[in-house]
């Protein structure tokens, strides 16, 4: 089974949304660690080159101290001060961004394939020169790559001697069955251990990490709320429940679920009611035949026990409610139960909005 690399810090201070303070900052390294994610990348070093490294350092040093078996990661571009500036930092991992994509290549660095596939020896040398113990490589654009090219590249990132290749969809493209593909055919080519990085553009980066992990893939990015660029990527929440709840990991969803409330709070990005696992309404119902079901069995229309997400379970009455869904919720109110079901459904029609149980008795009593 897969592990997770929460990206919070790196990929979700990419989003549009404000800045976390340090103190934001070492409760959530904290919080991460209470869900048993296994690597957090903490940040980006050539931020740290432009604005003075003391922040990121220090961030270190305090993950060190509040989470000690979580292994630190730090992103930077494939370029050698880069990666010396990361590894300075003392870090179990360092990741560099390598494009694999001819638009990546051509268009925005200007550099052709045989360029890549020269770096990536160099680079991974480089690495390894500064005191690397863990070199993974980000292979930018993977989803828009050439496939062939994208294989050369990770044959040369194994005869480099390197630990993680990071297939990257960057812009959200790849369907979870095409992933799966890219990754047993990468796996084919590369000695070591491969990862994900799939961003959320058309709603795909939770499946897709599944989809990788079920074709082998040892590490998938998340990130708490999916946070990062644009419609951001696959979630910790999400994929730390499927793994636990119909797989055999082993992940704390309540504190997946109190991470996630607390970065909703800082950056102002509100939970819809909906949202898978965390969502405040996933497990309040109204429909008469499922409240029915659901008060005899819940397993007939829930998959796991909301207390396994920290969540509670609201049967409520409405305007779509029949009399089997009246019976299970009122029990013997009194009264013939197709009136009591119709004075049910004219109550909430009334109010504008669905009832619990006890609402229901006061206002009928009413």
């Amino acid at each position: 089974m897969g592990r997770l690399i929460d990206t919070t810090l790196r990929e979700g201070a990419q989003a549009p949304v404000p800045y976390l303070n340090g103190a934001q900052k070492t409760a959530l390294v904290a919080a991460i660690a209470a869900i048993g994610v296994e690597e957090i990348e903490l940040g980006h070093a050539v931020t740290e080159l432009a604005y003075g490294a003391e922040p990121l350092a220090e961030l270190m040093a305090v993950a060190a101290d509040v989470a000690p078996d979580l292994r630190r990661a730090i992103w930077c571009r494939a370029r050698p001060d880069d990666i010396r500036a990361a590894a300075a930092l003392g870090p179990e991992v360092v990741s560099f961004a390598l494009p694999v994509s001819d638009r990546h290549l051509t268009n925005r660095l200007h550099r052709d394939r045989a360029w890549a596939l020269a770096e990536v020896g160099r680079l991974v040398d480089v690495a390894r020169d500064a005191g690397v113990r863990y070199v993974s490589i980000g292979l930018e654009d993977a989803s828009r790559a050439d496939v062939d090219f994208l294989l050369d590249v990770a044959a040369a990132a194994s005869a480099a001697g390197a630990d993680r290749v990071r297939i990257a969809d960057t812009v959200g493209v790849l369907s979870p069955g095409l992933l799966a593909e890219v990754v047993s055919a990468v796996r084919s080519r590369f000695d070591g251990e491969v990862g994900v990085h799939l961003h959320n553009d058309f709603g795909m980066a939770t499946a897709g990490a599944i989809a990788a992990i079920e074709a082998g893939a040892a590490w998938a990015d998340v990130s708490l709320l999916g946070m990062g660029e644009r419609a951001g990527i696959a979630r910790t929440e999400e994929v730390a429940a499927f793994l636990t709840l119909q797989g055999s990991a082993d992940y704390d969803l309540h504190a997946a679920r109190h991470a996630a409330e607390a970065l909703s709070t800082w950056t102002g990005r509100p939970i819809p009611g909906h949202a898978p696992v965390i969502g405040p309404d996933i497990f309040t119902t109204e429909s008469g035949l499922h409240v029915a079901a659901l008060a005899r069995d819940p397993q007939t229309y829930e998959p796991y026990a909301p207390e396994l997400v920290g969540a509670e379970r609201s049967l409520r009455l409405g305007r779509q409610s029949g009399r089997s869904a009246v019976a299970a919720l009122l029990g013997e109110h009194g009264g013939d139960l197709v009136e009591i079901t119709a004075q049910v459904r004219a109550v909430a029609s009334q109010e504008r909005h669905s009832v619990d149980p006890a609402e229901a008795r006061r206002l009928l009593g009413a």
